[in-house]
């Protein structure tokens, strides 16, 4: 009896054994498979992170091009090939005028327009920022993009985007009230951004202040062949040097040793554009109710001096004319940020030497300044030296000297010219002479014989007695025309879902 009691038992315990085995089995098993679907699932995932990259990378890619494209000095400007793409630097883009890159892949047809057609990839986003807006062919131009061509030559996949869109921003379009007065504006007044103002902001203004820039909305399409898409979108606006004068020459100075020019012709005139002669400015027009003093000087204490430093015998003081209706028009002028103070000048110098299309070390001439600067193609032009001037030679943009900047009566220059370091502008020759400026000049000492920056404005020679031309006269379009934008910055990003 004991013998099967025992024997009974060890078979039991052999049916547990075979129990425990399985089911240690059926958990290596589900182990196993929970392995195999979270590999699966972390696969899945991994492919649309990358997918989710590519397209992202792609619509960035569309707005780079875009924002580059804007710049003049881009040899792919819009412009270049469209012209009027875009306005002029100053110009505004209305808020119903919408632009378009295209960049089908493979022969696609890419139609932002056709919104009821998926397809052809519908900018139906557009709706939803301009309710009231319809988006409408006679209103929008299209150029093709450049980077299917680029990444064609060098042997690469172009990005995937479909298309760009640049168009004006407007209180509605951002579903902001920007100017705080509790509307949100459905006049569809475009936004400047105003770079001048602490802190610089967005403003809502029909007529801005030559301190702002229009604000511009980038759009780009991104959609890859598996159907991923991405939408991003910016805000820019165009950051110039920001140079603003209060005068057709501005002196920054404690001491000015100022001779005036004996000329009969030689004027010096705060009233804007009023050379008739000066070469116009394509999409810009000045404002003859715009008059700025004819000589302004931080110092007031050197205003008699200035005024002491004009020929009355013969008498050339009504050549002077401005602002204040006296002749001759001679004020003490307060300077925008970038230039009123020594050390506030230098940043700006150094600032446009590092975005200068032509840096010359040492000093120079007429003969070494750019052939392809022209009326049409104004250039950014540092000479870390003296620079003089001579025969009959016009140059076009903004100028920097860091020395003696000396000249003749046929030599003349539109847009800016800015001596800023030694301080000193001298007229070589013996009088007479047709050329002029146009634009405005400033000039100041901003350093010591060593390069050590002064506290205050250090002493100025301006020496025009041999004549000088027909003079300096003020003129906005070629201060415009001037500060070609650096860049245009990003002031806002988003990713916006695509509805197609």
């Amino acid at each position: 009896m004991k013998r099967s009691a025992h024997r009974i038992s060890r078979e039991q315990e052999a049916g547990v054994a075979l129990l425990l085995s399985i089911f240690v089995l059926l958990a290596i098993s589900v182990v196993g498979i929970a392995m195999i679907v979270a590999s699966g699932t972390e696969s899945a995932l991994a492919g649309n992170y990358r997918a989710s990259t590519s397209a992202y990378y792609a619509a960035t890619a569309g707005l780079e091009e875009a924002r580059s494209r804007l710049l003049p000095k881009n040899p792919k400007y819009f412009d270049t090939t469209v012209p009027t793409f875009m306005p002029a630097l100053g110009t505004t883009l209305a808020a119903t005028q919408v632009r378009y890159i295209l960049n089908p892949n493979g022969g696609e047809v890419v139609a932002p327009l056709a919104f009821g057609t998926p397809a052809t990839y519908p900018d139906n986003e557009y709706a939803q920022e301009f309710p009231t807006n319809p988006l409408v062919a006679a209103n929008t131009q299209t150029i093709p993009s450049t980077s299917a061509l680029a990444f064609a030559l060098g042997g690469v996949t172009p990005p995937l985007y479909k298309w760009v869109r640049i168009n004006a921003v407007t209180e509605k379009s951002l579903g902001r009230d920007i100017n705080g007065d509790s509307i949100i504006d459905p006049t569809n007044t475009p936004l400047f951004y105003d770079s001048a103002l602490t802190p610089p902001r967005l403003i809502v203004n029909a007529l801005p202040p030559a301190t702002a820039q229009q604000v511009f909305e980038i759009t780009a399409l991104a959609v890859l062949p598996n159907r991923t898409e991405k939408l991003l979108q910016y805000t820019v606006a165009a950051r110039t040097f920001n140079l603003n004068f209060p005068s057709a020459l501005t002196i920054g100075a404690n001491t000015v040793a100022f001779s005036g020019a004996n000329s009969s012709q030689y004027q010096i005139n705060g009233q804007d554009g009023s050379n008739l002669l000066a070469p116009p400015v394509p999409g810009c027009a000045t404002n003859p109710l715009t008059v700025k003093n004819a000589i302004g000087t931080t110092n007031p204490a050197d205003v008699a001096a200035i005024r002491a430093g004009i020929p009355t015998t013969p008498d050339r003081t009504g050549n002077y004319t401005g602002a204040t209706g006296l002749t001759p028009d001679v004020a003490s002028v307060p300077l925008a940020n970038s230039l009123d103070t020594p050390l506030d000048a230098y940043n700006t110098l150094q600032t446009i030497e590092n975005s200068a299309d032509v840096f010359i070390s040492g000093n120079a001439t007429q003969g070494q300044m750019p052939n392809a600067m022209s009326a049409s193609n104004p250039m950014t032009v540092v000479v870390d030296g003296d620079f003089s001037m001579n025969g009959n030679f016009t140059g076009y943009g903004l100028l920097v000297v860091t020395g003696n900047f000396s000249y003749t009566g046929d030599t003349g220059w539109n847009g800016i010219v800015l001596v800023i370091g030694d301080g000193t502008t001298t007229y070589n020759g013996s009088g007479g002479g047709n050329n002029s400026f146009n634009g405005a000049m400033y000039v100041a000492t901003v350093w010591d014989t060593n390069h050590n920056i002064l506290p205050t404005f250090g002493p100025v020679q301006y020496n025009i007695s041999g004549g000088g031309g027909s003079g300096t006269y003020y003129n906005s379009c070629w201060i415009k025309a001037a500060q070609q934008p650096v860049t245009y910055q990003v002031l806002s990003f988003r990713e916006i879902p695509y509805n197609d």
